[in-house]
């Protein structure tokens, strides 16, 4: 794991680290088994942020995951729906997003199986958007999980994956405004 981007080297919860935004805009929960790709990491002063993370084990699966967050704040509004198809197009998606309120966040909230073009492996992701309920500041996520034999399935809880994912994001905290 990479300390640097660490609020602490103690445990907010069982597994999880205080991973703080370099743009210092958020901080959220960070699996301890992650690590940031330092290829896919990119910061534009404080306005934006965007990271790849890849972790060795699922908690629910126990395979490989990679998830994708991309933080903004920018100077203007931008509405949700223009966020929400961002979200879309970087995945394929054509469904709906649930929509859930919480004291400090809004979070919208989707998940798709899609099946590699190769017809022998999948994927399942969990996606979304949370925007603070007080500012500009968002983030867009992307979280995945290989399921490597197509044809034989793979038995995910899928529900716990979700609540995984769901309670990761939902953590999030937004700093500044």
């Amino acid at each position: 794991m990479k300390f640097h981007f660490m609020a602490s080297t103690d445990e907010i919860s069982d597994g999880y680290y205080l991973f703080e935004s370099k743009t210092g805009g958020y901080t959220l929960p960070f699996p301890e088994d992650a690590q940031i790709d330092q290829i896919h990491y990119e910061k534009v002063k404080e306005h934006y942020e965007g990271i790849r993370i890849v972790g060795e084990r699922d908690r629910t699966t126990g395979e490989l995951y990679k998830a994708y967050v991309t933080y903004e704040n920018p100077s203007i509004s931008k509405e949700a729906d223009i966020q929400l198809s961002l979200v879309k197009d970087a995945v394929g998606y054509e469904g709906e997003f649930e929509k859930k309120e919480h004291d400090a966040i809004i979070h919208y909230f989707a998940q798709a199986k899609y099946v590699l073009s190769d017809k022998t492996s999948s994927v399942y992701r969990f996606f979304g958007l949370i925007e603070a309920n007080d500012s500009n500041q968002l983030i867009r996520y992307r979280y995945s999980v290989e399921c490597a034999d197509e044809q034989k399935g793979c038995d995910y809880d899928l529900d716990a994956i979700e609540q995984e994912v769901e309670d990761m994001m939902t953590s999030v905290e937004f700093k500044r405004e």
